[in-house]
């Protein structure tokens, strides 16, 4: 039961008592960049050029247009494709290329992608387009159904790459600013950092060959030098469904443990395991502002937003800032500390995405990108409503009893495989 919003430059809530041994004391001395590489042990690349892509009325005709200007590769692996126009739009212009002799590669996971329109399969099935379906649903291999990947990466010419949230389907399109429309991030690489997002592809093409012609290399790799194209230092990480601590992982606790300032963070799940609330509360009792956009009325899976709704109160308490987003659905997951240093890509603020599935991360080290996101999240939060504690507390039992029953039924598909990061026992 979220009050009407506040102005976003209000104090937060007073902090809570309670303390919580994981926050890590005060903030480390150290910037957020010095702090990642060495518990992530991934170095940032330098010279590298980000464009932030709001919503699908952005997203979309940069991503055809880089389509639609390969000339020799074309490589896409995406955790949602579906139907609608932009359906065919993209299907066409993949097809496009491969009649025209570019080598044309795309990866659908065999959850996220089983409902993509069976016209624009065959489409890019006839065109040359080698399409599969990666861990099909039906598969004997019982221990990796519910390990998917939630990866999106395009990479064209092995020059230009995109990761980012968005589905390949009608509710990406638009604004973001009406219901069907959904609200989401991507984002448009070129320079060094592309050959990490390449290699997110290629640990997903391998995994394939099973069942697959072809191998690592062909003639159609020419492995280009990827020379600086701009400002921005990234770090790419390319979490895998394992049990137990991610690179995502480490990444957020990472951002959180070096924050001084505020933490802003843009989420449509946010189930926590206990090791990151008490983080998420620590961070915010230190006196940094912690500011956590969610969803609002319209959602997907219902279910889903019940249960991390069990965290609400404590992060209230703690003095943590919870929003919600009224016009559409919110989709995007970005991370931004101090306005300096940004965590982007596919994962969610929630335990299935930090260890059940593959994903990938950039963190984004350029003050001049990070004031595009942190523009953006303003500009969200002028659209949303601020959850008031104390009305929140006074909720009612039946809402209460429907947030644990969801978390009860959702644990399974939550937590199978997440040991060591959800759990007591590695």
């Amino acid at each position: 039961m979220p009050a009407r919003k506040a102005a976003t430059g209000d104090a937060p809530a007073a902090a809570g008592s309670r303390a919580h041994p994981v926050s890590g004391g005060p903030a480390t001395s150290a910037t957020p960049r010095r702090v990642l590489e060495a518990l992530v042990g991934v170095p940032f690349t330098e010279g590298n050029r980000v464009d932030v892509l709001k919503d699908g009325e952005q997203t979309f005709p940069a991503l055809l247009a880089a389509v639609a200007a390969a000339r020799r590769t074309v490589d896409l692996l995406w955790f949602a494709w579906r139907g609608g126009e932009v359906s065919h739009e993209l299907a066409g212009a993949l097809a496009d290329r491969a009649r025209e002799g570019v080598r044309v590669r795309v990866l659908l996971d065999g959850y996220g992608g089983k409902h993509i329109d069976r016209d624009d399969l065959r489409r890019l099935q006839d065109a040359g387009c080698t399409v599969f379906f990666y861990r099909p649903l039906h598969t004997p291999r019982f221990g990796v159904w519910n390990l998917r990947t939630h990866r999106r990466a395009l990479i064209c010419d092995e020059t230009v790459a995109f990761t980012g949230g968005t589905g390949i389907d009608r509710a990406w399109t638009g604004d973001g600013r009406h219901p069907g429309s959904w609200r989401d991030t991507a984002f448009r690489v070129e320079g060094p950092a592309v050959a990490g997002l390449r290699s997110v592809f290629v640990q997903a093409w391998m995994q394939a060959q099973v069942r697959l012609a072809g191998g690592l290399v062909s003639d159609d790799d020419r492995f280009p030098e990827l020379t600086p194209a701009g400002k921005t230092a990234v770090q790419v990480l390319r979490p895998p469904s394992q049990p137990g601590w991610s690179e995502a992982a480490i990444a957020v606790s990472a951002l959180l443990h070096s924050a001084r300032d505020h933490v802003r963070i843009t989420t449509p799940y946010v189930r926590l395991p206990r090791w990151l609330r008490e983080l998420v509360q620590g961070t915010a009792e230190r006196g940094v502002r912690v500011q956590l956009l969610v969803g609002g009325p319209h959602v997907e899976r219902p279910s889903v937003h019940l249960q991390g709704e069990l965290d609400f109160q404590p992060l209230l308490d703690s003095g943590v800032e919870i929003w919600r987003y009224q016009p559409s659905l919110l989709h995007a997951k970005v991370v931004s500390v101090d306005g300096a240093v940004a965590m982007v890509g596919t994962a969610n603020f929630d335990t299935r995405s930090l260890a059940l599935n593959e994903q990938v991360c950039l963190l984004l080290d350029d003050p001049a990108v990070v004031s595009v996101l942190d523009a953006h999240f303003a500009g969200d939060l002028d659209d949303s409503e601020r959850v008031d504690p104390e009305r929140w507390r006074a909720r009612g039992l039946r809402w209460r009893a429907l947030e644990v029953a969801s978390d009860v039924v959702g644990r399974p598909l939550r937590g199978w495989g997440a040991i060591g990061l959800a759990g007591r026992r590695p």
